[in-house]
């Protein structure tokens, strides 16, 4: 196996060792090139030169195989970092939060209100983490998505309910469950916001549902504060269909655009 180490190293001399990351990468191509000698040797082939001939044509890139393992590595490497600082910095936090509370709570003797710094502070916490496992579970294959949608859609309710519980213990505001309705709106515009940027086919399906539940919840929302009567304010609805039809008319437009275009093409290239 000499011949895989000399052909190791001199192919990768020129090369800088950052991070230490070129000898895990030396050692993990020598360690499969062993491997793959040791098969082939099972399988009958017996002449030493042939075999380190065929092993080495397997890799003919090295520099290139290795900026693939330097980037995928150094990938690697990060993630496990960020997640030792999260949960480093997650107990921390905790801890700093627990002190706050109950140095607040000492100091002002208002343990009737005070617990609510300790929901906020864990309600803030949840929703960054759910937020980063989202945003690592978008990455994924288009399958895991949903999860990541429901994870949104939790930390919104979740954010709506610390507020509703700030309204009541705090601040005694009447009707203070509006504020749910209020969520369901930004449920509606951060899913339709994730599948933009997710680039998801066909969802401007889900735009043409969320338009109308939205205003529906605005114009419930509007008639309980009477903001506007619920005799004329029904019109919200109807504003929610013409937008609708706008919409779809304009992706008709468009799309209309698009094949007389590439007809045009078409003809072009044939003649």
């Amino acid at each position: 196996m000499d011949s895989f180490i000399d052909y190791i190293e001199n192919t990768l001399k020129d090369v800088p060792d950052e991070d230490n990351s070129l000898y895990r990468y030396k050692r993990k191509l020598f360690d499969t090139m062993t491997e793959r000698a040791n098969e082939v040797t099972q399988s009958g082939l017996r002449d030493e030169k042939v075999l380190s001939d065929l092993i080495i044509s397997e890799h003919p890139d090295l520099k290139k195989d290795y900026e693939n393992f330097y980037l995928a590595d150094r990938a690697k490497r990060k993630a496990e970092n960020f997640r030792k600082f999260l949960l480093v910095g997650s107990v921390c936090y905790i801890l700093l939060l627990t002190v706050l509370y109950l140095g607040v709570s000492f100091i002002t003797h208002n343990w009737a209100q005070t617990w609510l710094i300790m929901l906020g502070g864990i309600t803030l916490l949840v929703d960054y983490l759910f937020t980063v496992g989202a945003k690592a579970i978008a990455r994924l294959k288009v399958i895991f998505h949903p999860i990541a949608r429901v994870m949104l859609a939790f930390n919104i309710m979740l954010t709506a309910t610390f507020i509703f519980l700030c309204c009541v213990v705090i601040f005694h505001l009447p009707m203070s469950w509006i504020i749910y309705l209020t969520a369901v709106i930004f449920i509606f515009a951060a899913d339709a916001a994730f599948l933009a940027l997710t680039k998801r086919k066909l969802a401007i399906i889900n735009y043409l549902l969320y338009i109308p539940g939205a205003m529906s919840m605005i114009y419930v929302i509007l008639g309980l504060l009477d903001v506007i009567p619920w005799d004329p304010g029904w019109l919200l609805m109807i504003l929610a269909v013409i937008i609708d039809i706008l919409i779809v008319v304009g992706i008709i437009v468009e799309n209309s655009k698009y094949i007389y275009k590439q007809e045009v093409e078409d003809v072009w290239d044939e003649q």
